[in-house]
């Protein structure tokens, strides 16, 4: 007896060990060797503006896509022209303060999609699964209050996601630490929108965006899953 209950210890440890070990691996560097660039670093060829949010101003500078509010404080998203479904995101983000942006997951029209928030500002959270609900309003899926405390302000921040399956599971990395972890459920006995959308990023409108403030995303890739 003795000898079974050191062997069930011995092997919870090792479970834990593993665990831990498979958990780490998830940190860390990407294998960016397997991802396609979806951004030339020259030219917006592959984006287009998102036709119900088609405002801001987005420019090509240095090599990167550079996002700012349009007259009159207005915001936008641009997307892909590809539409894809279960896939790792790659991209490196700077901020100025305050701004309000983000990473949009399979967006389609009639607010279909999910956004992964860089909501730069006193109010705001990076990292949390943000979007609109079936049933109708708005809002968290799942918050990350610690996700500020990941984000370098002088410094172009890398930020990973990766989304698959449907009702998806949703995981965010933001230089090499994993801060967001969610799993979607059904709704009505479905999942709450189609399996594939566009990936796009945003220009919010309105009092969220520091007159003069600009967000800079480069070196934008992606990683299709099976």
């Amino acid at each position: 007896m003795q000898a079974l209950l050191k062997r069930s210890i011995l092997l919870a440890l090792c479970l834990v060990a593993a665990i831990t070990c498979m958990a780490a691996a998830q940190d860390g560097e990407p294998d960016l060797s397997k991802f396609t660039s979806i951004f030339d670093g020259k030219t917006l060829e592959g984006w287009q503006p998102f036709r119900e949010h088609a405002g801001g101003q987005w420019r090509v500078e240095d090599g990167s896509i550079v996002g700012g509010q349009s007259e009159g404080s207005g915001g936008g998203l641009l997307v892909t022209d590809k539409m894809y479904k279960n896939y790792e995101l790659y991209g490196e983000v700077f901020t100025t303060w305050p701004l309000d942006t983000g990473f949009f997951l399979r967006i389609l029209p009639e607010r279909r999609h999910y956004q992964i928030t860089i909501d730069y500002r006193p109010t705001g959270e990076v990292g949390a699964v943000y979007g609109p609900f079936p049933g109708g309003g708005g809002g968290y899926f799942q918050r990350c209050p610690a996700g500020l405390s990941h984000w370098n302000p002088y410094e172009y921040n890398k930020v990973l996601v990766r989304i698959e399956d449907n009702p998806p599971r949703i995981r965010v990395w933001v230089n090499g630490e994993k801060i967001n972890d969610y799993q979607d459920l059904y709704y009505d006995n479905k999942p709450a929108f189609p399996d594939s959308g566009h990936v796009g990023i945003q220009i919010h409108a309105g009092e969220s965006w520091g007159q003069g403030s600009k967000v800079a995303f480069k070196n934008l890739m992606i990683r299709e899953l099976e």
